[in-house]
């Protein structure tokens, strides 16, 4: 009985922003009320994500959070393939943990000049280019690859906020990479055009502390008794091998390494 209640008060709690939402169809609080024992299941079950997404169908996602975003314009010409958005200008599947709710299987760009996310969701009979509030963007997963808006009191002393891709993730051991794209103002014959450079960096995580990782000299620094295991780690490395590849091999192998002193 304890876990049905926070589960009903979840459930009225999104009942009555439902009816806030500008005039949407107003959907009864019993009908709510019938549907709480499905969404306790849902929690329990490791299908969950079918779950919120038959809600999400059933509701109708125009009536959800998501629509409480601001129209996104693009802002700058492109000609070539130099663009802004992480790995393609198309529209690629993912889900988000927005505002505290998940939503499965949507349509999204991140756009990494601006480090937000644009949503392509439907609007009655067409579609619309959403911004969702950068605050309420707990996470987000765009083509396979797992974002978090890192938003603590701790990240900011180091200047880090915003998303960044979790490379790696062991207990209080994560290896994290920032993506970002520079943008370039050029002029044409007869227009101006702009162009985007990636720029990403890595940091890692440790006992509530964030570091800058761009090789073996920085993990050494970081972890000073375990200096002679990295480098004869490290010199394994092909010359073939991507810096992003070889840091999450490294991070692995000093989590190893500190799970077998501790």
């Amino acid at each position: 009985m304890a876990s049905f209640i926070p589960c009903i008060r979840c459930i009225v709690s999104g009942y009555q922003q439902v009816l806030l939402y500008k005039g949407k169809t107003q959907i009864p609080l019993f009908f709510f009320l019938i549907l709480a024992p499905f969404f306790i299941l849902a929690q329990a079950d490791d299908h969950g994500e079918k779950y919120y997404q038959w809600f999400d169908d059933l509701i109708d996602i125009e009536n959800t959070a998501l629509y409480n975003g601001i129209g996104y314009v693009e802002k700058y010409k492109v000609i070539n393939k130099y663009h802004k958005f992480f790995e393609s200008t198309d529209f690629l599947w993912g889900d988000m943990v927005y505002d505290g709710q998940y939503y499965p299987n949507l349509e999204m760009k991140y756009d990494l000049d601006e480090d937000l996310v644009v949503l392509h969701l439907k609007n009655g009979l067409r579609k619309v280019l959403l911004q969702p509030i950068k605050e309420k963007v707990e996470k987000f997963t765009i083509d396979q690859h797992r974002f978090v808006n890192i938003t603590d009191s701790v990240a900011k002393t180091y200047a880090i906020s915003g998303f960044y891709e979790v490379l790696f993730e062991k207990s209080d051991f994560m290896l994290l990479e920032k993506h970002q794209k520079k943008r370039f103002k050029r002029e044409g014959k007869s227009s101006v055009y702009y162009e985007f450079k990636s720029r990403n960096r890595h940091y890692l995580f440790y006992n509530n502390e964030y570091f800058t990782v761009r090789n073996r000299k920085d993990f050494m620094r970081i972890f000073p008794k375990l200096q002679k295991q990295i480098q004869t780690y490290s010199k394994k490395r092909s010359s073939k091998t991507e810096i992003r590849e070889y840091l999450i091999s490294l991070a692995k192998r000093v989590q190893l390494l500190l799970s077998e002193t501790q």
